[in-house]
């Protein structure tokens, strides 16, 4: 059973070695285009680490550490949040963790922080992802067009109660 616990200091390292001998396209696929820099040091993930309104959690199967998520944009009083940057690496995919990892994210999110609607992004030619996210219970709910037609992408919200 996968479980979700705050990141700590050490894992930004693990973070960078799963995207050592990567390419910029690597880290824009789980990271966006505008947070992280090529090529990803701890320090800008320990930077991220201290946004107020985001947290970055990473998720372990037992003792192994088999992705991280961040949620953004947590608004308590909205209760609303946005899911981002869900990285699984190399080692960690075709297993069913992304979804696993999903299901506690949404779990937590909605029965312990008491939020309503999830939103995240996602590039258009991720279908593992997409399909990961429908199976969750997420919907699209808009496209954006980018000026390189490869970088287009779905917004997917979830509301609690539709899952």
């Amino acid at each position: 059973m996968v479980q979700l616990r705050p990141m700590q200091t050490e894992d930004c390292q693990v973070i960078v070695g799963w995207n050592a001998e990567k390419d910029l396209a690597y880290l824009q696929q789980w990271a966006g285009k505008q947070v992280y820099q090529y090529p990803l040091t701890e320090e800008q993930i320990k930077a991220r680490c201290n946004v107020p309104s985001s947290q970055i959690l990473m998720a372990f199967d037992g003792k192994e550490a088999v992705g991280s998520v961040e949620l953004d944009h947590i608004d308590l009083r909205l209760k609303t949040a946005h899911i981002c940057r869900f990285l699984l690496p190399d080692q960690a995919q075709g297993r069913g963790l992304g979804s696993q990892i999903l299901k506690e994210l949404i779990r937590m999110s909605f029965e312990e922080m008491g939020l309503e609607r999830l939103t995240l992004r996602v590039y258009c030619f991720n279908i593992k992802a997409i399909r990961c996210y429908e199976k969750c219970g997420f919907l699209v709910s808009e496209f954006h067009q980018d000026k390189n037609p490869y970088w287009n992408s779905f917004t997917m919200e979830l509301r609690k109660g539709k899952q």
